[in-house]
């Protein structure tokens, strides 16, 4: 098997997520320590933090004290949850409502009665204000996506990462190393070799067409909202992007044909879902088309990514910015979303300087 000896392939990922209870503020603070944005984890809301704490009541497995959880009212001033256990009497078995617990919408107050009322109490203390692995593995979910991440196997588990990403992976690393709780990311390095290479294209392959796939029935269930099919194009855009990072990382390898064809159908559906909504409604008054403008920020914005001569996250283009004082924010408050705006922007325009590499990352062509 010949093998490609050089550096700048990919990695396998994956991790290990025991049972995580955070302090969210905290986690944020982290988040923003390791490069990213404190609401990649948010704070959870009342209604979660009851919910969770009801659902962690269950016991399915257990022979004794089994118990299930159920929603049993949600309206638009509270939500209940009932408790319930097992009952035998000789053959038979049953399962009865032992406690019940409520949350008012309004006032976030909840109340519990029953049997299990006390213990509920406890356990919803311990939720409050918390993060748990839910949390954490929908964050790694959403870092694989933005590192252009496909998954091994349709199940999901293990993902190859492009090399030129792993920095964002050793973040997210070090991020759940800290939070002290016994989660790890497994980081291994992929040998550059023909089979390699094919494996990664054929999860690329199944990946862009679930995704396709998924899309297309979602827009043929959209009503008349022509901005949820417009959401739908941007997920086939996503999965173009991802398709043209894979070929040019694997070169020859990457038989893009077919998947090409099969997002060029996809976006010929989301048009012809478009033009049939606004064929329904009435015309809306045309309004005149802004000149794009290119300016000051994404200039300097450039000149920082031309600099760097690697992928750069927003966050990192505006502290470069402000440590060599190349720009005069003036009254600016959020320099962040000024500079990310205008790399957005600029790409939509034309711009071919550089180009969008990740969520937040940008590179020079």
């Amino acid at each position: 098997m010949q093998t490609n000896t050089s550096t700048g392939f990919g990695v396998n990922v994956w991790w290990t997520l025991p049972e995580i209870s955070v302090d969210a503020r905290h986690a944020q603070t982290l988040l923003v320590k390791h490069g990213f944005e404190a609401n990649d984890l948010k704070i959870p809301t009342r209604q979660i933090e009851v919910s969770r704490a009801a659902y962690s009541m269950q016991n399915r497995r257990g022979k004794e004290n089994r118990r299930v959880t159920e929603k049993t009212q949600n309206d638009g001033t509270s939500v209940s949850y009932g408790i319930l256990n097992r009952e035998q009497t000789g053959a038979q078995v049953s399962f009865a409502q032992k406690t019940t617990v409520r949350l008012d919408k309004g006032n976030g107050e909840v109340t519990a009665e029953g049997d299990l009322a006390e213990i509920y109490k406890k356990t919803l203390a311990e939720y409050q204000g918390k993060i748990t692995d839910a949390d954490v593995r929908y964050f790694l979910r959403k870092v694989i996506r933005m590192c252009f991440g496909v998954a091994k196997r349709p199940t999901g588990g293990i993902y190859f990462v492009p090399s030129q990403f792993s920095g964002i992976i050793q973040q997210a690393r070090d991020l759940v190393t800290e939070f002290n709780s016994g989660a790890h990311i497994y980081v291994e390095p992929i040998v550059d070799c023909v089979e390699a290479r094919q494996n990664v294209w054929n999860s690329v392959q199944e990946d862009v067409e679930a995704r396709l796939s998924e899309t297309i029935e979602s827009v043929k269930k959209i009503g008349s909202r022509v901005s949820a099919v417009q959401g739908k194009k941007e997920e086939i855009d996503e999965a173009n992007e991802l398709m043209q990072v894979y070929q040019r990382l694997l070169g020859e390898e990457a038989k893009y044909q077919d998947l090409a064809e099969k997002i060029d159908d996809a976006v010929k559906i989301v048009n012809e879902k478009i033009a049939e909504i606004q064929q329904n409604k009435a015309p809306a008054p045309v309004k005149a088309a802004k000149e794009p403008k290119t300016g000051t920020a994404i200039e300097v914005a450039v000149k920082v990514l031309s600099d760097s001569k690697k992928p750069i996250s927003y966050r990192d283009i505006v502290a470069e910015v402000q440590k060599a004082g190349l720009y005069d924010f003036g009254t600016k408050s959020n320099p962040l979303t000024l500079f990310n705006g205008a790399l957005l922007r600029a790409l939509k325009t034309g711009d071919k300087r550089f180009v969008r590499v990740g969520r937040g990352v940008y590179q020079t062509v």
